[in-house]
C-alpha cells in the first residue's frame, strides 16, 4: 500500500511524501505544487506511477521520522503532518447510519422538534447530501477545530471520506470529521449550513489512501474518542459495513445536474452513534480513526466574540 502525505519537519513546513510500510519519502521534486495535482493529472491510482515510484525508493529523500511518528505528533511538535491538499469543496451526506438516525430522532422527540424527519430521511430513495466546506474551513490533524460561539451542543462526527476527481472517478479515500452544531441544526432543518459551515468545522486527513488499495470501503472500522483534560470520557466504535447507502448513491446524486471539481471529497456520515449528551467542549481532544487510513487527532476551540 502507498499513502500520500503532506508532512512538515524542522524548517520544511510543506513537503509532499508517499508513506510505503510506515517509510516516509519526500516527493518533493516530482510534485512540488498541491497533491490535487495527482488527482488532476490520474496519477493518484495510477499504477504505473506507483511502481515507478517503489522502483526509485533509493532516488528519493528519506524522512527522519516515520509515518507512525509524525501520526502522533503533538500540536506544538517541530514535525508532523498537514492537511493532505487543500480542496476546493467538501459535500457530505447525512443520516446514513442506523444509529446515528435514531439518536436524533430520539433527540428530537424530547426537543419537541422536528419528529420523524431523521427517519424521513433514512428511508428516503433520495438521500440528504448537502455542502459541507470550502477549503479555507478545513483543517488538518494537529490543528484546531472550533465550537461555534453560539453553540452549546457540538458534536465531533467520525466519517469516511471519498475523493472524486471531475469525471466522478474515486481517486482515493481520507478519514473525516464533521464537526456539528447540533443544538442550531435541531432547533430548525433550515440552520443546516449554519450548523455544518464555519471555521474548523472540517478535520481531513492524515493521508490519501489511493482507490486501488482499499477494496472494500464499505468494510471499514472506525474508532472516535474524546478526551477532557486527560480524561477518555468516551470512546465510540463502528463500521462502514453498516452504511446504508451504496458509494454508487452518492455518486449518482452528488454529480447528477452538478459541476465537481477534481479532488472534490464527499464524507459519507457518520459511523458511530455518539450520546446525545457527549458534547465537545474547549479544550477537548477529539481522535479520529479509519481503518487502513489512519488518525487524524484535534483540540477544539471556542470562538469567543466580545460584543
Amino acid at each position: 500500500m502507498i499513502k500520500f502525505i503532506n508532512f512538515f519537519e524542522n524548517i520544511d513546513k510543506s513537503k509532499n511524501g508517499i508513506v510505503i510500510n510506515d517509510e516516509v519519502y519526500d516527493i518533493s521534486s516530482l510534485y512540488p505544487d498541491s497533491l490535487i495535482n495527482l488527482i488532476s493529472d490520474g496519477n493518484l491510482n495510477n499504477e504505473s506511477f506507483h511502481n515507478e515510484l517503489i522502483n526509485n525508493l533509493d532516488k528519493l529523500p528519506k524522512s527522519n521520522y516515520n509515518f507512525s511518528d509524525l501520526q502522533n505528533s503533538n500540536q506544538n511538535d517541530s514535525f508532523g503532518l498537514n492537511i493532505p491538499y487543500i480542496p476546493n469543496e467538501v459535500w457530505a451526506c447525512g443520516v446514513t447510519y442506523q444509529k446515528n438516525m435514531e439518536l436524533h430522532e430520539q433527540d428530537i422527540e424530547e426537543s419537541d422538534g422536528f419528529r420523524g424527519l431523521y427517519s424521513y430521511v433514512y428511508d428516503s430513495k433520495r438521500p440528504e447530501i448537502f455542502f459541507k466546506a470550502l477549503g479555507h474551513h478545513c483543517v488538518g490533524t494537529n490543528e484546531y477545530i472550533t465550537i461555534r460561539s453560539d453553540s452549546d451542543e457540538t458534536f465531533i462526527e467520525a466519517e469516511l471520506a471519498i475523493i472524486f476527481n471531475s469525471n466522478g472517478d474515486i481517486m482515493g479515500y481520507t478519514a473525516a470529521n464533521d464537526i456539528t452544531a447540533w443544538d442550531i441544526e435541531k432547533e430548525c432543518p433550515l440552520f443546516l449550513n449554519q450548523a455544518k459551515i464555519f471555521k474548523g468545522s472540517c478535520v481531513l486527513g492524515p493521508c490519501i489512501v489511493p482507490e486501488k488499495f482499499i477494496k472494500s470501503p464499505l468494510n471499514l472500522d472506525v474508532n472516535c474518542k474524546l478526551i477532557r483534560e486527560g480524561e477518555l470520557i468516551y470512546e465510540g466504535n463502528g463500521s462502514t459495513k453498516n452504511m446504508k447507502r451504496s458509494i454508487s448513491e452518492f455518486k449518482d446524486y452528488l454529480f447528477r445536474n452538478n459541476i465537481i471539481s477534481d479532488g472534490t471529497v464527499f464524507c459519507t456520515g457518520t459511523a458511530i452513534g455518539i450520546p446525545n449528551d457527549m458534547f465537545i467542549n474547549d479544550g477537548d481532544l477529539c481522535h479520529i480513526e479509519v481503518e487502513k487510513i489512519g488518525l487524524i487527532k484535534n483540540q477544539a476551540k471556542k470562538i469567543i466574540i466580545n460584543n
